[in-house]
């Protein structure tokens, strides 16, 4: 916990400076695409604890929670190292990675322990739910208050791209919708699952997980919107068998272990070691595949080995072959 204290102090540090604005010396403008980068940290910070499904055991959900807040961090950081330009804010940036990176690898350790048959607690450990605070009090239920509605966008709709995508989630109370989309040019977007704030809750009327949609997005109000669905069936996309011009022999190898296998979405989870040629730090990734055959026998616990690459602007598994 000190040290999840002092790394939380210098992301503070990190916020504070670039904060101080336009009367500092030396002050970097952004990079083409860093808006965007940043929005992007901002929306997974935002929403990715919210979604998170705890298995009800604090053990397993304090490292669980740690570690996607450490991922989180990751995140932040590498975005300030691929946009930033002040040495002081990247040389902050890069501690950051390393200090959390250790200790995500120490708690996937301890999960690997944990899932193992002869795994056990300390013998004079309390049992799950016999702490202080559950001695004493129930935990009082938690209101959200609903989101206010904001104003529509402010481009008009007809200057939008129109985008292809696939839902995947729909909360009509919240006003979100989940989409598994294609690039998005006007928001400098890659092609990515995301959750969507929608400025008008008649939108999602008639949506549900599954429809295939074409739809607009813009920024509003700083936040990422979808402001409109068409009227027609999105297009297929191409499919594709294998990586385009990078040959499989060239891409690296790389330890993982299944956490969840979406054969009909041609998607799957892996909790995987640094991936060298996307730039890509150890964590817990859902993956697209172009070839559906990839997963042919392969299921949740698996260890694997695999090969990953950008395709069509998605980040994809080419390759996986079974065991250690």
């Amino acid at each position: 916990m000190k040290r999840l204290t002092v790394t939380l102090t210098a992301v503070g540090t990190v916020l504070a400076l670039a904060a101080i604005g336009p009367d500092h010396p030396a002050q970097a403008q952004p990079a083409k695409g860093a808006p965007a980068a940043y929005e992007r940290v901002r929306e997974v910070m935002d929403d990715r604890f919210k979604d998170m499904k705890l298995a009800g055991e604090p053990d397993r959900d304090f490292a669980a929670l740690l570690i996607a807040h450490h991922e989180d961090l990751i995140f932040l950081a590498r975005t300030q190292l691929e946009h930033g330009a002040d040495e002081q804010l990247r040389r902050m940036a890069q501690r950051i990675i390393d200090e959390q990176q250790k200790q995500i690898s120490e708690l996937k350790d301890w999960q690997v322990r944990n899932r193992q048959p002869d795994y056990r607690a300390k013998a004079n450990q309390a049992p799950h739910g016999s702490g202080p605070l559950d001695r004493t009090a129930a935990t009082a239920p938690q209101v959200q208050a609903a989101a206010p509605v904001q104003p529509a966008a402010q481009a008009p709709a007809s200057q939008l791209p129109m985008v292809s995508g696939t839902v995947e989630k729909v909360d009509a109370g919240a006003g979100k919708v989940t989409i598994d989309h294609g690039p998005i040019p006007n928001l400098d977007m890659d092609a990515m699952t995301m959750v969507f704030r929608v400025q008008d809750p008649a939108l999602l009327q008639g949506v549900k997980a599954g429809d295939r949609v074409q739809f607009q997005a813009d920024r509003v109000n700083g936040q990422i919107s979808v402001v409109r669905f068409g009227s027609g069936g999105a297009q297929s996309a191409p499919s594709q068998s294998a990586v385009q011009p990078v040959a499989a022999a060239n891409l690296p190898t790389v330890l993982g272990t299944v956490e969840k296998v979406d054969t009909g979405a041609g998607k799957i989870t892996i909790d995987h070691g640094p991936i060298p040629n996307l730039n890509m730090d150890a964590m817990t990734m859902v993956f697209r595949t172009q070839d559906p055959t990839v997963l042919k026998g392969v299921k949740a616990g698996d260890r694997i080995r695999f090969q990953a690459a950008r395709v069509n602007g998605q980040i994809s598994v080419v390759r996986i072959q079974k065991g250690k």
